[in-house]
C-alpha cells in the first residue's frame, strides 16, 4: 500500500471517530437507534380518569398516541342486490346485514410511522320464503310422545327426518329463493406515516398497502310439488312424481360464487380534536384483479308416503345430487372505502365512537348465479358487477 493511500485511510478514520464522539456527547453518551415496536412496555393505566383541564393544555401533537393500539367496531351495513334478469325481483335496492371490524397496529414514537392490520367481515342474507305443509301434515307418534320404533331421546321419531319441524307441530318445508345473500371479508395491511399538525390542529396520516377481499355470493331457487298438486310434473322434473304415487318432491338449485380480489391500496386518515371529542375521516382506494370461481348443482329430494292423509307414514326418502359444474373467470376490480367517525374520550386511553362507512367494490364482482340458465332453474348473473355496503358503525378504541 502506498504512503498516500495509507494517509488517506487514516484521515478518514479520524473524521469518522470525531463524528462518533460528537453524536455520543450530544445524546448523553447514548447512540439513538430506531424504535423497536416489539418493546411493548405499557403501564396498564388505560382506564385512568381525565378531566377537562387535562385536555386544555394538550397540543394536537401531544394528543396523538404512539405504541400499540387496537379497535373494535360493530357494523350495521346495507348491501346492494345482485343484478339479474328476474321478472319477479322487487324494487328494493339494499338489504340490511351485520358485521364486525377489528384493527390492530402500532406507531413508533421517534419515527412517527407504523403498520396497521384491519379485518372487516359482514354478511347479508335476504330470502323470499313460502312455508308449505308436507304431504302428511304431521307426525302423530311424535305428538303423542310415543315414537315408533321407541328410541331415545323420548318423544322423537327415528329417523329424525320423519319428525315434525322444530318449533312447530306440523311437518313443514320453508321454500326459499335467495334475493340477496352475500358474505364479505376484507384483510388489509398498510404502512402509515404521521405528518406534522396543520395550523388548526388537524393531523394527516397517509397510508399505502395491500388489500385482499373475499366476496362469496349464493344464488338459490327451490321448487316444491306433491301428489296433491294439480300439476304433478315440475319443469325439468326427473322423474315425474306420478311414477311414485303418494309422494312429494323438493328441488334445490344453487350456485355458490367465490370472488377472490387482490388489490393494492392507497389512502389517508385525517384527525382533529375538540375537547374530549375527536373527528376523523378515513379514505382508501384500491385497484387490482378479481379471481372468480362458481359451483352450480341441483339437489332433488323425493319423499314417498303410504297415503296422502294427515299422519301418513314415510315409506322412503330418495335423494339425488347432480355432478357440480365449475366455472372460473378473471376480471379487473376497483373501488373505495370511506369512513367518518366521532369519538368521545372516556379515560386516558379508551374512547367510544360512532360513524358511517361506505364500501364500494365498483366492478369485478360475480353475483347472481350461473351464466347458463338452461342448466337449472337459476338465473344468470353478470360476471362484472359491483357490491355496495353502506351503513353505521359503533365501537371502542384502545390507545389510539
Amino acid at each position: 500500500m502506498s504512503v498516500r493511500k495509507l494517509t488517506a485511510n487514516l484521515l478518514m478514520a479520524l473524521v469518522l471517530l470525531a463524528g462518533f464522539n460528537s453524536v455520543h456527547a450530544q445524546h448523553g453518551g447514548h447512540i439513538p437507534i430506531a424504535t423497536d415496536p416489539l418493546a411493548f412496555d405499557p403501564d396498564f393505566r388505560w382506564f385512568e380518569p381525565m378531566t377537562d383541564l387535562d385536555f386544555v393544555d394538550l397540543k394536537p401533537a401531544q394528543r396523538v398516541k404512539t405504541g400499540w393500539f387496537a379497535t373494535y367496531d360493530r357494523l350495521y351495513l346495507y348491501g346492494s342486490r345482485p343484478e339479474v334478469d328476474d321478472p319477479n325481483s322487487t324494487d328494493r335496492l339494499l338489504d340490511s346485514g351485520w358485521g364486525n371490524r377489528y384493527e390492530v397496529g402500532f406507531v413508533m414514537p421517534v419515527e412517527e410511522e407504523g403498520w396497521i392490520f384491519t379485518w372487516t367481515e359482514t354478511s347479508v342474507g335476504e330470502f323470499f320464503t313460502v312455508p308449505r305443509e308436507r304431504l302428511n301434515r304431521f307426525n302423530e307418534a311424535q305428538l303423542e310422545g310415543e315414537p315408533d320404533p321407541a328410541q331415545p331421546p323420548f318423544g322423537f321419531p327415528v329417523p329424525a327426518a320423519d319428525g315434525n319441524t322444530g318449533g312447530l307441530n306440523t311437518r313443514t318445508y320453508f321454500i326459499q329463493d335467495s334475493d340477496n345473500v352475500v358474505d364479505y371479508n376484507s384483510y388489509e395491511l398498510v404502512k402509515t406515516w404521521r405528518m406534522e399538525p396543520f395550523h388548526y390542529g388537524g393531523i394527516l396520516e397517509p397510508t399505502v398497502g395491500f388489500r385482499w377481499m373475499r366476496i362469496n355470493d349464493l344464488n338459490a331457487r327451490q321448487l316444491y310439488v306433491s301428489a296433491l298438486d294439480i300439476d304433478q310434473i315440475p319443469p325439468g322434473g326427473d322423474p315425474p312424481l306420478d311414477e311414485f304415487g303418494d309422494a312429494e318432491q323438493l328441488i334445490t338449485d344453487g350456485t355458490f360464487t367465490d370472488n377472490e380480489i387482490l388489490t393494492g391500496q392507497v389512502g389517508f386518515r385525517y384527525t382533529r380534536w375538540r375537547d374530549r371529542f375527536r373527528y376523523s375521516a378515513d379514505f382508501r382506494t384500491f385497484m387490482g384483479g378479481s379471481l372468480q370461481n362458481s359451483k352450480s348443482s341441483r339437489l332433488t329430494q323425493i319423499t314417498i308416503y303410504d297415503g296422502t292423509g294427515a299422519g301418513s307414514e314415510v315409506d322412503n326418502i330418495l335423494t339425488r345430487q347432480t355432478t357440480p359444474i365449475y366455472t372460473s373467470n378473471e376480471e379487473f376490480s376497483i373501488g373505495f372505502d370511506v369512513r367518518g367517525e366521532l369519538a368521545y374520550q372516556l379515560t386516558r386511553d379508551v374512547n367510544v365512537r360512532i360513524g358511517v362507512q361506505v364500501i364500494d367494490v365498483a366492478m369485478g364482482v360475480w353475483r347472481g348465479g350461473s351464466q347458463d340458465p338452461s342448466r337449472n332453474l337459476l338465473l344468470g348473473g353478470d360476471m362484472d358487477q359491483d357490491l355496495v355496503l353502506v351503513g353505521g358503525t359503533f365501537g371502542v378504541t384502545l390507545n389510539r
